[in-house]
């Protein structure tokens, strides 16, 4: 395939069902290269011609007939490591999760080579248990803990484990004999929420998750915001107290030394690991809570001020955080942010539930190997 091949099917998964005329006058293509590109998606299956015309085109004569994305000609993997827990899935050409898969780990003793064993095996359980053929696969997305390399196959850092330098894709490819993409995993969250949840009208959209700590990925027209070409926005390392706990990147006074998981657990005397509803439980303990809002609503104003999002979405804990949380940060934000931004910002949780890192990694696959037009 190639770019132009790309453009078509951006469209149909972004719009749905086009006639021909319509992609040739979107694609700026002439009728004959539209054809010919055409009938090289309908061989390989990923589009399909429609019985019934398309609504809306062709005002006079005969309607024009449309084509359509199939979006279970191919699927991909998509893989989320994060708070000590391994996400997997496979989904369509639209990220549709056909199945998933988790495992958890410990985050203290687990080397990136025990990591990639159970990566790779959680992955060869999901191709075994949805009956997916290897040639239908177009590859695997990788959500990490950290920046990557501009290339997208390394993880250079971790600061939660301690990892440096990981090469997850050479690892991974040579496994499972299949191409891989490595993607910062919150960058990956915000993409698919982009794509294919609540954010797909939106023109900038940050996204915003708590676990382990707190991590932020940024989508702009479309496109992930990669800054210094490595893909993490570390809101969770912006300095919010001078004189505070001493972060795990060395610093103090992060953010993350109030609203991590580690944090906030201690704080409200949770010893479970990966607690489900952690926010309602420290909404008991007033100055724990106090303290993590007010300095939440601080990033957040300075990050709308930075960035500009019209969109802030909440995973992980976040998006599990009780109402009054959600409405406090609502309330908080535009006050403290210029006045162009006040009216349009939206605050919501992810609309992709406890998969939502799964689905990102599989965005990023479907991105990068196929609505790219990039030949697989």
């Amino acid at each position: 395939m190639g770019a132009h091949h790309g453009a078509i099917l951006r469209i149909l998964r972004d719009d749905g069902p086009q006639s021909r005329a319509e992609l040739a006058r979107r694609t700026s293509l002439s009728p004959t290269a539209l054809t010919h590109l055409m009938a090289h998606l309908l061989r390989g299956g990923t589009v399909v011609e429609l019985n019934q015309a398309v609504a809306g085109d062709a005002p006079v004569g005969r309607p024009a007939i449309g084509v359509a994305l199939v979006p279970d000609a191919l699927s991909v993997v998509g893989v989320h490591i994060g708070a000590g827990t391994i996400h997997a899935t496979i989904t369509d050409l639209r990220a549709a999760s056909k199945a998933m898969a988790s495992q958890h780990f410990d985050t203290a003793t687990s080397e990136p080579a025990a990591v990639i064993g159970m990566v790779v095996r959680i992955v060869e359980q999901l191709i075994k248990k949805t009956g997916v053929a290897r040639s239908r696969l177009i590859g695997l997305g990788l959500g990490v803990p950290g920046p990557v390399d501009t290339k997208r196959r390394r993880n250079l850092q971790s600061v939660n484990y301690d990892w440096k330098d990981v090469p997850f894709a050479d690892e991974l490819e040579t496994a499972l004999r299949m191409p891989v993409v490595v993607e910062h995993n919150v960058s990956a969250m915000a993409l698919a929420e982009s794509r294919y949840g609540i954010g797909r009208d939106t023109t900038a959209l940050l996204y915003i998750y708590l676990r382990t700590g707190l991590g932020a990925g940024l989508v702009i027209n479309g496109m992930p915001f990669r800054p210094g070409g490595y893909g993490a926005v570390e809101l969770g390392h912006v300095q919010v107290v001078e004189d505070g706990e001493r972060c795990a990147c060395g610093n103090v006074g992060c953010l993350e030394t109030f609203l991590s998981e580690r944090a906030l657990a201690r704080a409200a005397h949770i010893d479970t690991p990966h607690p489900r509803h952690l926010l309602a439980a420290v909404e008991k303990y007033p100055e724990v809570w106090d303290a993590a809002l007010r300095h939440l609503t601080t990033a957040i104003a300075t990050a709308t001020n930075l960035l500009n999002p019209d969109l802030i979405v909440f995973g992980g804990h976040l998006a599990e955080a009780p109402e009054s949380f959600i409405d406090h940060i609502r309330r908080g934000v535009p006050p403290r942010v210029l006045p162009p931004m006040r009216d349009v910002l939206r605050v919501e949780r992810s609309s992709l539930g406890p998969g939502a890192g799964a689905i990102g990694a599989a965005a990023a696959a479907l991105d990068h190997f196929f609505y790219s037009g990039v030949s697989r």
